[in-house]
C-alpha cells in the first residue's frame, strides 16, 4: 500500500514538473528555436553609415614656389589655398586627395614643372584643412630619384600622415585598411608605368630596382601581370577584414575628356574581382562616371574615371589645347557606405561637388566650391563638370540609393 502511494506521488510530481517545463518552454523543441531566434535578433548590429570624400590632383607648379604670397618670414604656407574648401573636406568622415609631387626636402631644391619637389608643409596644410590620407602612386613620385622617393615616404610616415601607393619597406602592406566608425575600408592606389628598357619606369625615369617593389604600378602593355598581383592583394585585404575596397588608379591620357580603352578594360576586370569603387586621377580634367556590372551579373561597381585637378596652376592661358578651362576644374566625389543590421556592407549613395581653382593676377590660388557660387567663372566651371558627369551620376544615384 505504501509502495503504491509513493509511486502515485512520484508520478504526480513528475507530471507537475514536466508541465512546468512545458509551460516555460524549456523542453519544447520549437521553444528552443524561438530562443535561437531571439539570440539572432539580439546580435543584430546597429546600422552604420560613413562618408568618404575623394579629390584629385594637388600639384604645385612654379608659382607655388616662387610667388612670395606663399611665404611668411621665409617659411612656406599654403593654408590659404584651402580656406574655402576646408569646410567640405571636414564634412566627410574620411577625406582623400592625390598628392602629386615629391617631398624630398629643401636640400633637394623646391621646384615645379616638369620635375616636382614641393615644400613638406603642403602635407601639414592639407591635413589641417581636413584631409585624412594622401595618394602617392602617381607619375611624379620619382621626380627626385631614389633618395627623393624614400625621403617622401619616410617623411610622411615619421610625421604620422596616412598614405598609400608607396611604402618605406617591403614589410609594410601595399594598401591601407582604415576602421572608419566601425567599417573597415580598404584603400589601394596604383600608377601607370612608361616604357623603358631594363626595368620599371614612371615618367620615363627608371626606378632603381632596390625601391621598385615599394611603388604600386602597372604596365598598360602588360595588364595580365597586374591583374594577377592585384587579385592577390584584394584577397589579402578581404582576409584582413576589409568590408569595402576602393581602388585609386593614376591612369588614362592627359587632357582627354573621355576615358580611353584600357581604362574601361581595367575597370571591368577589377569589377569582376569584386572591387567596390574606382576613383581615378592623372588626366588633369574631369572624366565621366559609370556603373559597371560584373560579367556574372552579381556585382555593381561605381567608377569615376578622373577627378581632374584639385589645386594646380594649369590655367587656360598656359594650355592652348585646354583654352576652355577644363584644367581649372575639379570634383570631390562622396561615397556613402552603409553596414546594415546583418553586417552587410555596401555603397548606398553617391554625390559630387564641383570645384574650381580661383586666382587673380599675383594672388593666392584658392579652391572654391563651384556649386552655388555667384562667380561667373565658377558657374562656367560647374557647367563644364555637370555636362561630363551629370548623366553617369544620375544613373549611379539611382542604382546605389535603391540599396537603402
Amino acid at each position: 500500500m505504501k509502495r503504491t502511494v509513493v509511486l502515485i506521488v512520484t508520478v504526480a510530481v513528475l507530471v507537475i514538473c514536466m508541465g512546468g517545463l512545458l509551460l516555460f518552454g524549456f523542453s519544447d523543441r520549437n521553444s528552443g528555436n524561438h530562443s535561437g531566434d531571439k539570440k539572432t535578433s539580439s546580435t543584430k548590429e546597429e546600422p552604420v553609415t560613413v562618408t568618404i570624400g575623394s579629390a584629385g590632383d594637388i600639384i604645385l607648379h612654379d608659382p607655388f614656389i616662387k610667388n612670395p604670397v606663399y611665404r611668411s618670414e621665409g617659411e612656406y604656407d599654403y593654408s590659404k589655398c584651402f580656406e574655402e574648401i576646408s569646410g567640405i573636406y571636414n564634412s566627410f568622415d574620411y577625406m582623400v586627395v592625390n598628392l602629386e609631387t615629391t617631398l624630398a626636402g629643401k636640400e633637394a631644391g623646391y621646384r615645379g614643372y616638369p620635375v616636382f619637389n614641393s615644400p613638406e608643409v603642403i602635407a601639414a596644410n592639407l591635413k589641417g584643412s581636413g584631409v585624412d590620407m594622401f595618394l602617392q602612386a602617381n607619375n611624379h613620385i620619382y621626380d627626385s630619384g631614389k633618395d627623393g622617393f624614400l625621403h617622401t615616404g619616410n617623411y610622411l610616415k615619421d610625421n604620422g600622415y596616412s598614405f598609400t601607393g608607396i611604402r618605406t619597406s617591403e614589410e609594410e602592406d601595399p594598401y591601407l585598411i582604415e576602421n572608419i566608425k566601425g567599417i573597415k575600408v580598404g584603400f589601394i592606389n596604383y600608377t601607370y608605368e612608361t616604357p623603358y628598357s631594363g626595368g620599371k619606369a614612371v615618367n620615363a625615369n627608371l626606378v632603381d630596382e632596390s625601391v621598385a617593389p615599394l611603388l604600386n604600378s602597372f604596365d598598360p602593355a602588360d595588364t595580365e601581370k597586374f591583374y594577377a598581383e592585384f587579385e592577390s592583394r584584394i584577397k589579402e585585404m578581404r582576409d584582413k577584414g576589409a568590408q569595402f575596397i576602393i581602388f585609386y588608379p593614376h591612369w588614362g591620357n592627359e587632357y582627354e575628356l573621355k576615358q580611353c580603352d584600357y581604362q574601361e578594360e581595367m575597370a571591368q576586370r577589377l569589377c569582376n574581382m569584386g572591387v567596390d569603387a574606382i576613383i581615378g586621377s592623372h588626366p588633369h580634367v574631369v572624366q565621366p562616371v559609370s556603373v559597371i556590372t560584373s560579367e556574372n551579373g552579381k556585382h555593381e561597381m561605381f567608377c569615376a574615371y578622373s577627378m581632374g585637378n584639385q589645386l594646380s596652376n594649369q590655367r587656360r592661358a598656359y594650355i592652348p589645347m585646354m583654352s576652355d578651362g577644363h584644367t581649372e576644374d575639379g570634383i570631390i566625389f562622396s561615397l556613402e557606405i552603409t553596414r546594415d543590421e546583418n553586417g552587410e556592407t555596401s555603397l548606398t549613395g553617391v554625390s559630387y561637388i564641383p570645384t574650381w581653382v580661383s586666382m587673380e593676377s599675383g594672388s593666392v590660388h584658392c579652391i572654391v566650391p563651384a556649386d552655388g557660387s555667384d562667380d561667373e567663372s565658377a558657374k562656367s566651371s560647374k557647367s563644364r563638370t555637370d555636362s561630363i558627369v551629370g548623366e553617369g551620376m544620375k544613373q549611379a544615384s539611382e542604382v546605389f540609393e535603391n540599396r537603402k
